[in-house]
């Protein structure tokens, strides 16, 4: 039976940022170097020197490398109470690329003292989380560990439990995320695993019972997948809970969904029946998934074939954002990229397989056809959107030849000019409306 003690801990936003040292460069601990938000002022010293107490000799500060907590020492509330307490990643200089350490750093009646430390076998930090994973109101922390750089990582659990650290659970990992996907009371670990040498692609959530953590599910990803981006909590359209996995391949990219049906834990965009691959959302490799219209629901590009106006064999793709209900992509917004300059035209409904795309990257310009899809034929000019030099725009001798700003970028103008002689034509405010820089 799963424990279901949980108290209502008010949120408290964790401070980011306590030292400003770029990387994860290995350095000698100096508390002239230390940097403070203004909030904490007067906090920074009393911690960094009880860390120097607790280690007792040189050690080297160590930063986590990915995550939104990137400091060295790294500050949560874990019990609710109000109090920060300070976490601190180093390693020593007997140990260095061995074994790795986390201090636990915590407020007393006599200010503040390093209470527990615990080590690990690993080269450096890649990411740190907080969350209450077995209902008792006080959050685990959660290490990344790069063991051998990005190459193999150990995901560790830790529970601060009186002046000890207490290591609760240990896994491979190549991301993790907490999240709630069984809609039972209370948290769990959703641990994301990829070995391209044996093509072993799968995910695993656990949950904290009364006797330790256990498997409550897991399922197989692509086969083919080479490299991945961290998992994203997010929700299906429907507002079930699901974690996103973008991963690419060497033909593109895929994004992977996963969320709980019928009591197991599900991938319904793979083809488990022959390829074991996922084909429904595969598209350029630099595009990933993203909420775009800013509903709370994270959309998937899904790539269509995009007429090419200038008659090769390049082949072109409207990028098709689509949300997911467990089995169907739902289209949101259909667009054309330009991931070479760094834009995209949302297509309006009355253009939707109407058009036609000229790319010419040299002159970092696009020009924008009708298109008869039922002829295959390319009709009128309807637009053109070109980057062009600041210094070259504001030239007084420029010959525009038509062409208005739409937006400016550092040294770089996008500019752009209308057919409005076409029959479809569009005007200089509708695509103004339909250029968005990504």
């Amino acid at each position: 039976m799963r424990v279901k003690i949980r108290k209502a801990v008010a949120a408290i936003a964790a401070v980011a940022v306590f030292f400003c040292l770029s990387g994860c460069n290995m350095f000698t601990f100096d508390t002239d170097t230390l940097i403070t938000p203004p909030e904490l002022e007067g906090e920074m010293q009393p911690i960094a020197r009880a860390l120097s107490a607790g280690v007792k000799g040189e050690y080297h500060l160590k930063y986590p490398s990915l995550g939104d907590r990137r400091s060295a020492i790294i500050l949560e509330d874990i019990t609710g109470d109000g109090v920060f307490e300070a976490f601190a990643f180093y390693s020593t200089s007997d140990d260095e690329m061995t074994n790795m350490h986390i201090n636990a750093i915590c407020r007393t009646d006599k200010g503040y003292k390093s209470v527990a430390d615990s080590s690990v076998v690993a080269g450096g930090v890649e990411r740190v989380d907080f969350c209450d994973l077995d209902g008792d109101g006080i959050k685990e922390i959660l290490v990344g560990w790069e063991v051998y750089g990005s190459t193999e990582k150990q995901l560790c659990v830790y529970s601060l439990e009186g002046k000890k650290l207490i290591q609760r659970f240990s896994e491979k990992y190549t991301g993790f995320i907490c999240c709630n996907l069984d809609g039972a009371e209370g948290d769990e670990l959703l641990v994301h695993m990829l070995n391209t040498s044996e093509m072993m692609n799968s995910a695993a959530v656990y949950g904290f019972f009364e006797n330790g953590f256990q498997k409550l599910g897991s399922c197989v990803l692509d086969s083919l997948v080479k490299t991945v981006s961290p998992p994203v909590l997010s929700k299906l359209s429907t507002g079930q809970s699901a974690v996103y996995i973008d991963g690419v391949k060497g033909a593109g990219a895929v994004t992977e969904v996963l969320f709980f049906a019928e009591g197991e834990l599900k991938n319904p965009l793979l083809d488990t029946e022959s390829t074991i691959e996922n084909v429904r959302t595969l598209r350029s490799a630099s595009i990933q998934c993203s909420d775009i219209d800013g509903d709370g629901v994270l959309e998937i590009p899904v790539a269509t074939n995009l007429p090419n106006a200038a008659g090769d064999d390049e082949p072109l793709f409207y990028t098709n954002w689509c949300a997911f209900d467990g089995e169907n992509l739902l289209t949101r917004r259909i667009t054309i990229v330009n991931t070479i300059d760094g834009y995209y035209i949302e297509v309006p409904e009355r253009y939707a397989g109407r058009l036609a795309v000229l790319k010419d990257v040299d002159s970092h310009r696009r020009v924008f056809y009708e298109y008869d899809a039922e002829n295959e034929t390319v009709g009128e000019r309807l637009a053109t959107v070109t980057v062009i030099s600041a210094k070259q725009w504001d030239k007084e001798s420029f010959n525009r030849m038509g062409m208005f700003e739409l937006c400016r970028v550092g040294d770089s103008v996008f500019a752009a000019s209308v057919n409005l002689a076409a029959k479809q034509a569009l005007t200089e405010q509708e695509l103004k409306s339909m250029f968005n820089l990504i």
